[in-house]
């Protein structure tokens, strides 16, 4: 339970600084890893021991094949590969040391061997769009505080990322349900009633002089009439130059709220830690 307290903290700031900057210093989760070492330290000074994610060999067999496909990725993706390049360092660098630290006295050896695999599980996840770079570092962090237990898969950071990507379905019925309550309506926008059943789901509307960075518009002006964009993802808008082209048309739009998903991962640390992994519990009572 100690281990929670400062991770809350953290997790509580880091949600803060996403949602005001939608950026978090990397200090924050370096703060987090080196707590968890700390742990690490007393718990060897008390000959506390956890529980080892497999062998050694089959766990450098992993990193060995992780390396493999991300070299194949960084041939495949050329457009791409002069600015993943320069990351390729310091990826090879952690793993290399996760190798090494393998072989060190338990608790240690359990640490990285959840930070490395944490790692490589996160880089696919983020790969294929499901993540970003700055909430991946926040399990890896916990990855170096909480291991499996009785109640999560083996590694206590996937059970985070599982609940988490659950809570987060919940959240465009509470706006669809906002927007029910509010009776919310489309001005000057005509048929696309699809993207407007997709919008009540997803997105709200708001005095357009009211649009800051923190939303994306979800309205556009192109053919000489209002528009209702895909609320999938955040675009890059200059706001001013928006409101121009849109003011003169109508006084109120849609926008969606781009929601840090720093916010479910926090969530989802403490359902994992004090219920366990949802999905888990949900397939064991379904077979």
């Amino acid at each position: 339970m100690i281990r929670v307290i400062p991770v809350l903290i953290l997790l509580f700031y880091a949600c803060i600084e996403d949602v005001k900057k939608r950026e978090i210093e990397d200090w924050v989760w370096i703060a987090m890893i080196a707590i968890g070492l700390l742990f690490g330290v007393y718990d060897y000074s008390q000959n506390i021991t956890y529980r080892p994610l497999a062998e050694n060999i089959t766990l450098i067999k992993i990193i060995a094949l992780f390396i493999i496909v991300y070299m194949a990725i960084l041939v495949i993706e050329r457009r791409s590969f002069h600015e993943n390049i320069k990351e390729t360092p310091y990826i090879i660098a952690f793993l290399g040391i996760s190798i090494v630290m393998f072989f060190a006295p338990n608790p240690f050896n359990v640490i990285f061997q959840n930070m490395s695999i944490t790692f490589v599980f996160i880089f696919f996840i983020t790969f294929f769009g499901l993540m970003g770079g700055g909430d991946g570092k926040a399990l890896i962090a916990l990855s170096s505080l909480f291991f499996g237990i009785e109640k999560t898969l083996p590694i206590f950071s996937i059970s985070v990322f599982d609940n988490s990507l659950i809570l987060v379905v919940f959240l465009p019925l509470v706006i669809f349900f906002y927007n029910a309550i509010k009776r919310s309506k489309f001005e000057n926008i005509e048929d696309q009633k699809l993207a407007k059943i997709r919008a009540y789901f997803t997105g709200y509307p708001i005095n357009i002089k009211n649009l800051n960075e923190k939303v994306f518009p979800l309205v556009f002006y192109e053919d000489e009439k209002l528009k209702l964009r895909s609320a999938l993802g955040t675009i890059e808008y200059d706001i001013e130059r928006y409101k121009k082209e849109v003011l003169p048309h109508t006084k109120r739009i849609w926008v969606t709220p781009g929601l840090p998903f720093l916010i479910p991962i926090t969530l989802g640390f403490i359902t994992a830690y004090f219920y366990g992994d949802l999905l888990f519990k949900l397939l064991f009572h379904l077979f």
